[in-house]
């Protein structure tokens, strides 16, 4: 009795463990086979394009969005900013860029769905053949609106850019560990999925998308990560969205520690909640269905942030061996070992790949340091405390 309880427990973390390694193994190989080979420029926009930005409150750092937008537009695209909510001069800043803005008041609707949901219904009045949704504290590489507009229509499906994140000037020295956990979530796990023709997550900015997949989607709602929402309906309906490493986004973490705290506990409680909400009902669906991209997408989603999934390893770890000593097999410890040894070997492959110019290699060791400080951390998701609001982040 005792035997099974335990292995039973051990089992689905070892799975989602394996999950993350076979990604990670994957993407550092389809990294590696990218670097060398020339990337295809797109030609001019053969398609009317246009950049779809909810801000709230974001007077103060969207002109350089605005700018970097401005500056990849063919001559017919165009910019359309959504002013939800806001309390400061973020319509009045935009509209003086030449940049259109609609504004929405609506404070007993808040969110980045009920924005999104509006400026696509305003978009409707004249459609484009493609919308491009990007965060109003973001920055795009070059080519990135020809890069994403062209495969959104080659492909009939939504597109995610590579979007990565940038250290705010004097930053602490943990921010290594988050830029790196953003590297392997964002770009190495994506490259393995797509290596086998697997689907991506959308992760809510630099995202692509023929204006008819959003026509009539449920985009209004105040869920956290209402990004990886979005991607599993669609996915469900047929269009898994397609990872395009060449369209790069970037952004940067919160200046100060207390912002920091917030943004990730947004970050990974929408995460959480996604896992809970809508990774039963997308299995089911893509066994019904017979839909391997809808299940690739919601294991993909199964598998919790990297510092969780190694406290819960290491857990299964304690588990296994007290299960061990008290009369169970081997197996109860030799599961969550295998474990363990697949998180290390996976981060160091990563870590050589995308992680030695932001994670030094004192700080690398110390990484089960770092997920056992986000006990409390995770204490505070779970008990509530983190926000559920649309708020604007502290950046630089």
């Amino acid at each position: 009795m005792l035997n099974g309880v335990v292995i039973a427990i051990v089992c689905l973390p070892a799975l989602l463990t394996f999950v993350w390694f076979f990604e990670v193994l994957a993407g550092c190989f389809a990294l590696r086979n990218e670097r060398t080979s020339p990337v295809a420029e797109p030609g001019a926009p053969a398609h009317r394009t246009t950049v779809l930005i909810p801000a709230h409150n974001e007077g103060a750092g969207i002109l350089p969005t605005i700018r970097d937008v401005q500056a990849q537009l063919g001559p017919r695209d165009g910019i359309l900013v959504v002013a939800d909510n806001c309390t400061d001069d973020t319509a009045e800043i935009v509209r003086a860029a030449g940049v259109e803005v609609v504004v929405r008041a609506d404070p007993a609707r808040r969110g980045k769905g009920y924005a999104l949901e509006f400026g696509v219904r305003h978009l409707g009045l004249d459609p484009p053949d493609v919308v491009v949704i990007m965060d109003a504290d973001c920055g795009l590489g070059e080519n990135a609106l020809r890069h994403l507009s062209a495969n959104a229509m080659a492909s009939r499906r939504p597109v995610q850019s590579l979007y990565l994140m940038r250290a705010p000037e004097n930053a602490s020295p943990g921010k290594g560990v988050n830029l790196f956990a953003w590297r392997v979530k964002n770009w190495i796990r994506p490259l393995g999925l797509k290596l086998f023709g697997l689907p991506t997550q959308l992760v809510g900015t630099g995202m692509a998308f023929p204006f008819s997949l959003l026509v009539g989607r449920d985009l209004g709602n105040s869920r956290l990560a209402e990004d990886c929402a979005l991607g599993i309906a669609l996915a469900s309906a047929g269009y898994p969205p397609l990872f395009v490493s060449e369209a790069k986004v970037h952004s940067h973490f919160a200046v100060s520690q207390a912002g920091s705290e917030s943004q990730r506990q947004r970050w990974e409680k929408g995460h959480l909640e996604n896992i809970v909400d809508l990774v039963p009902g997308a299995l089911v669906k893509s066994l019904r269905s017979g839909s391997p991209s809808l299940a690739a997408l919601a294991v993909d989603m199964a598998v919790p942030p990297l510092s969780l999934l190694v406290l819960v390893t290491a857990l299964c770890v304690i588990l296994g061996g007290v299960a061990f000593l008290l009369g169970a097999s081997a197996a109860a410890l030799a599961i969550p070992s295998l474990s363990v040894l697949l998180v290390v070997l996976g981060s160091a492959l990563a870590w050589r790949a995308v992680g030695r110019d932001v994670l030094p290699v004192p700080e690398l060791l110390r990484l089960p340091l770092h997920a056992i400080r986000k006990l409390v951390f995770y204490h505070g998701i779970a008990s509530g405390k983190a926000s559920s609001s649309w708020i604007r982040t502290d950046r630089k």
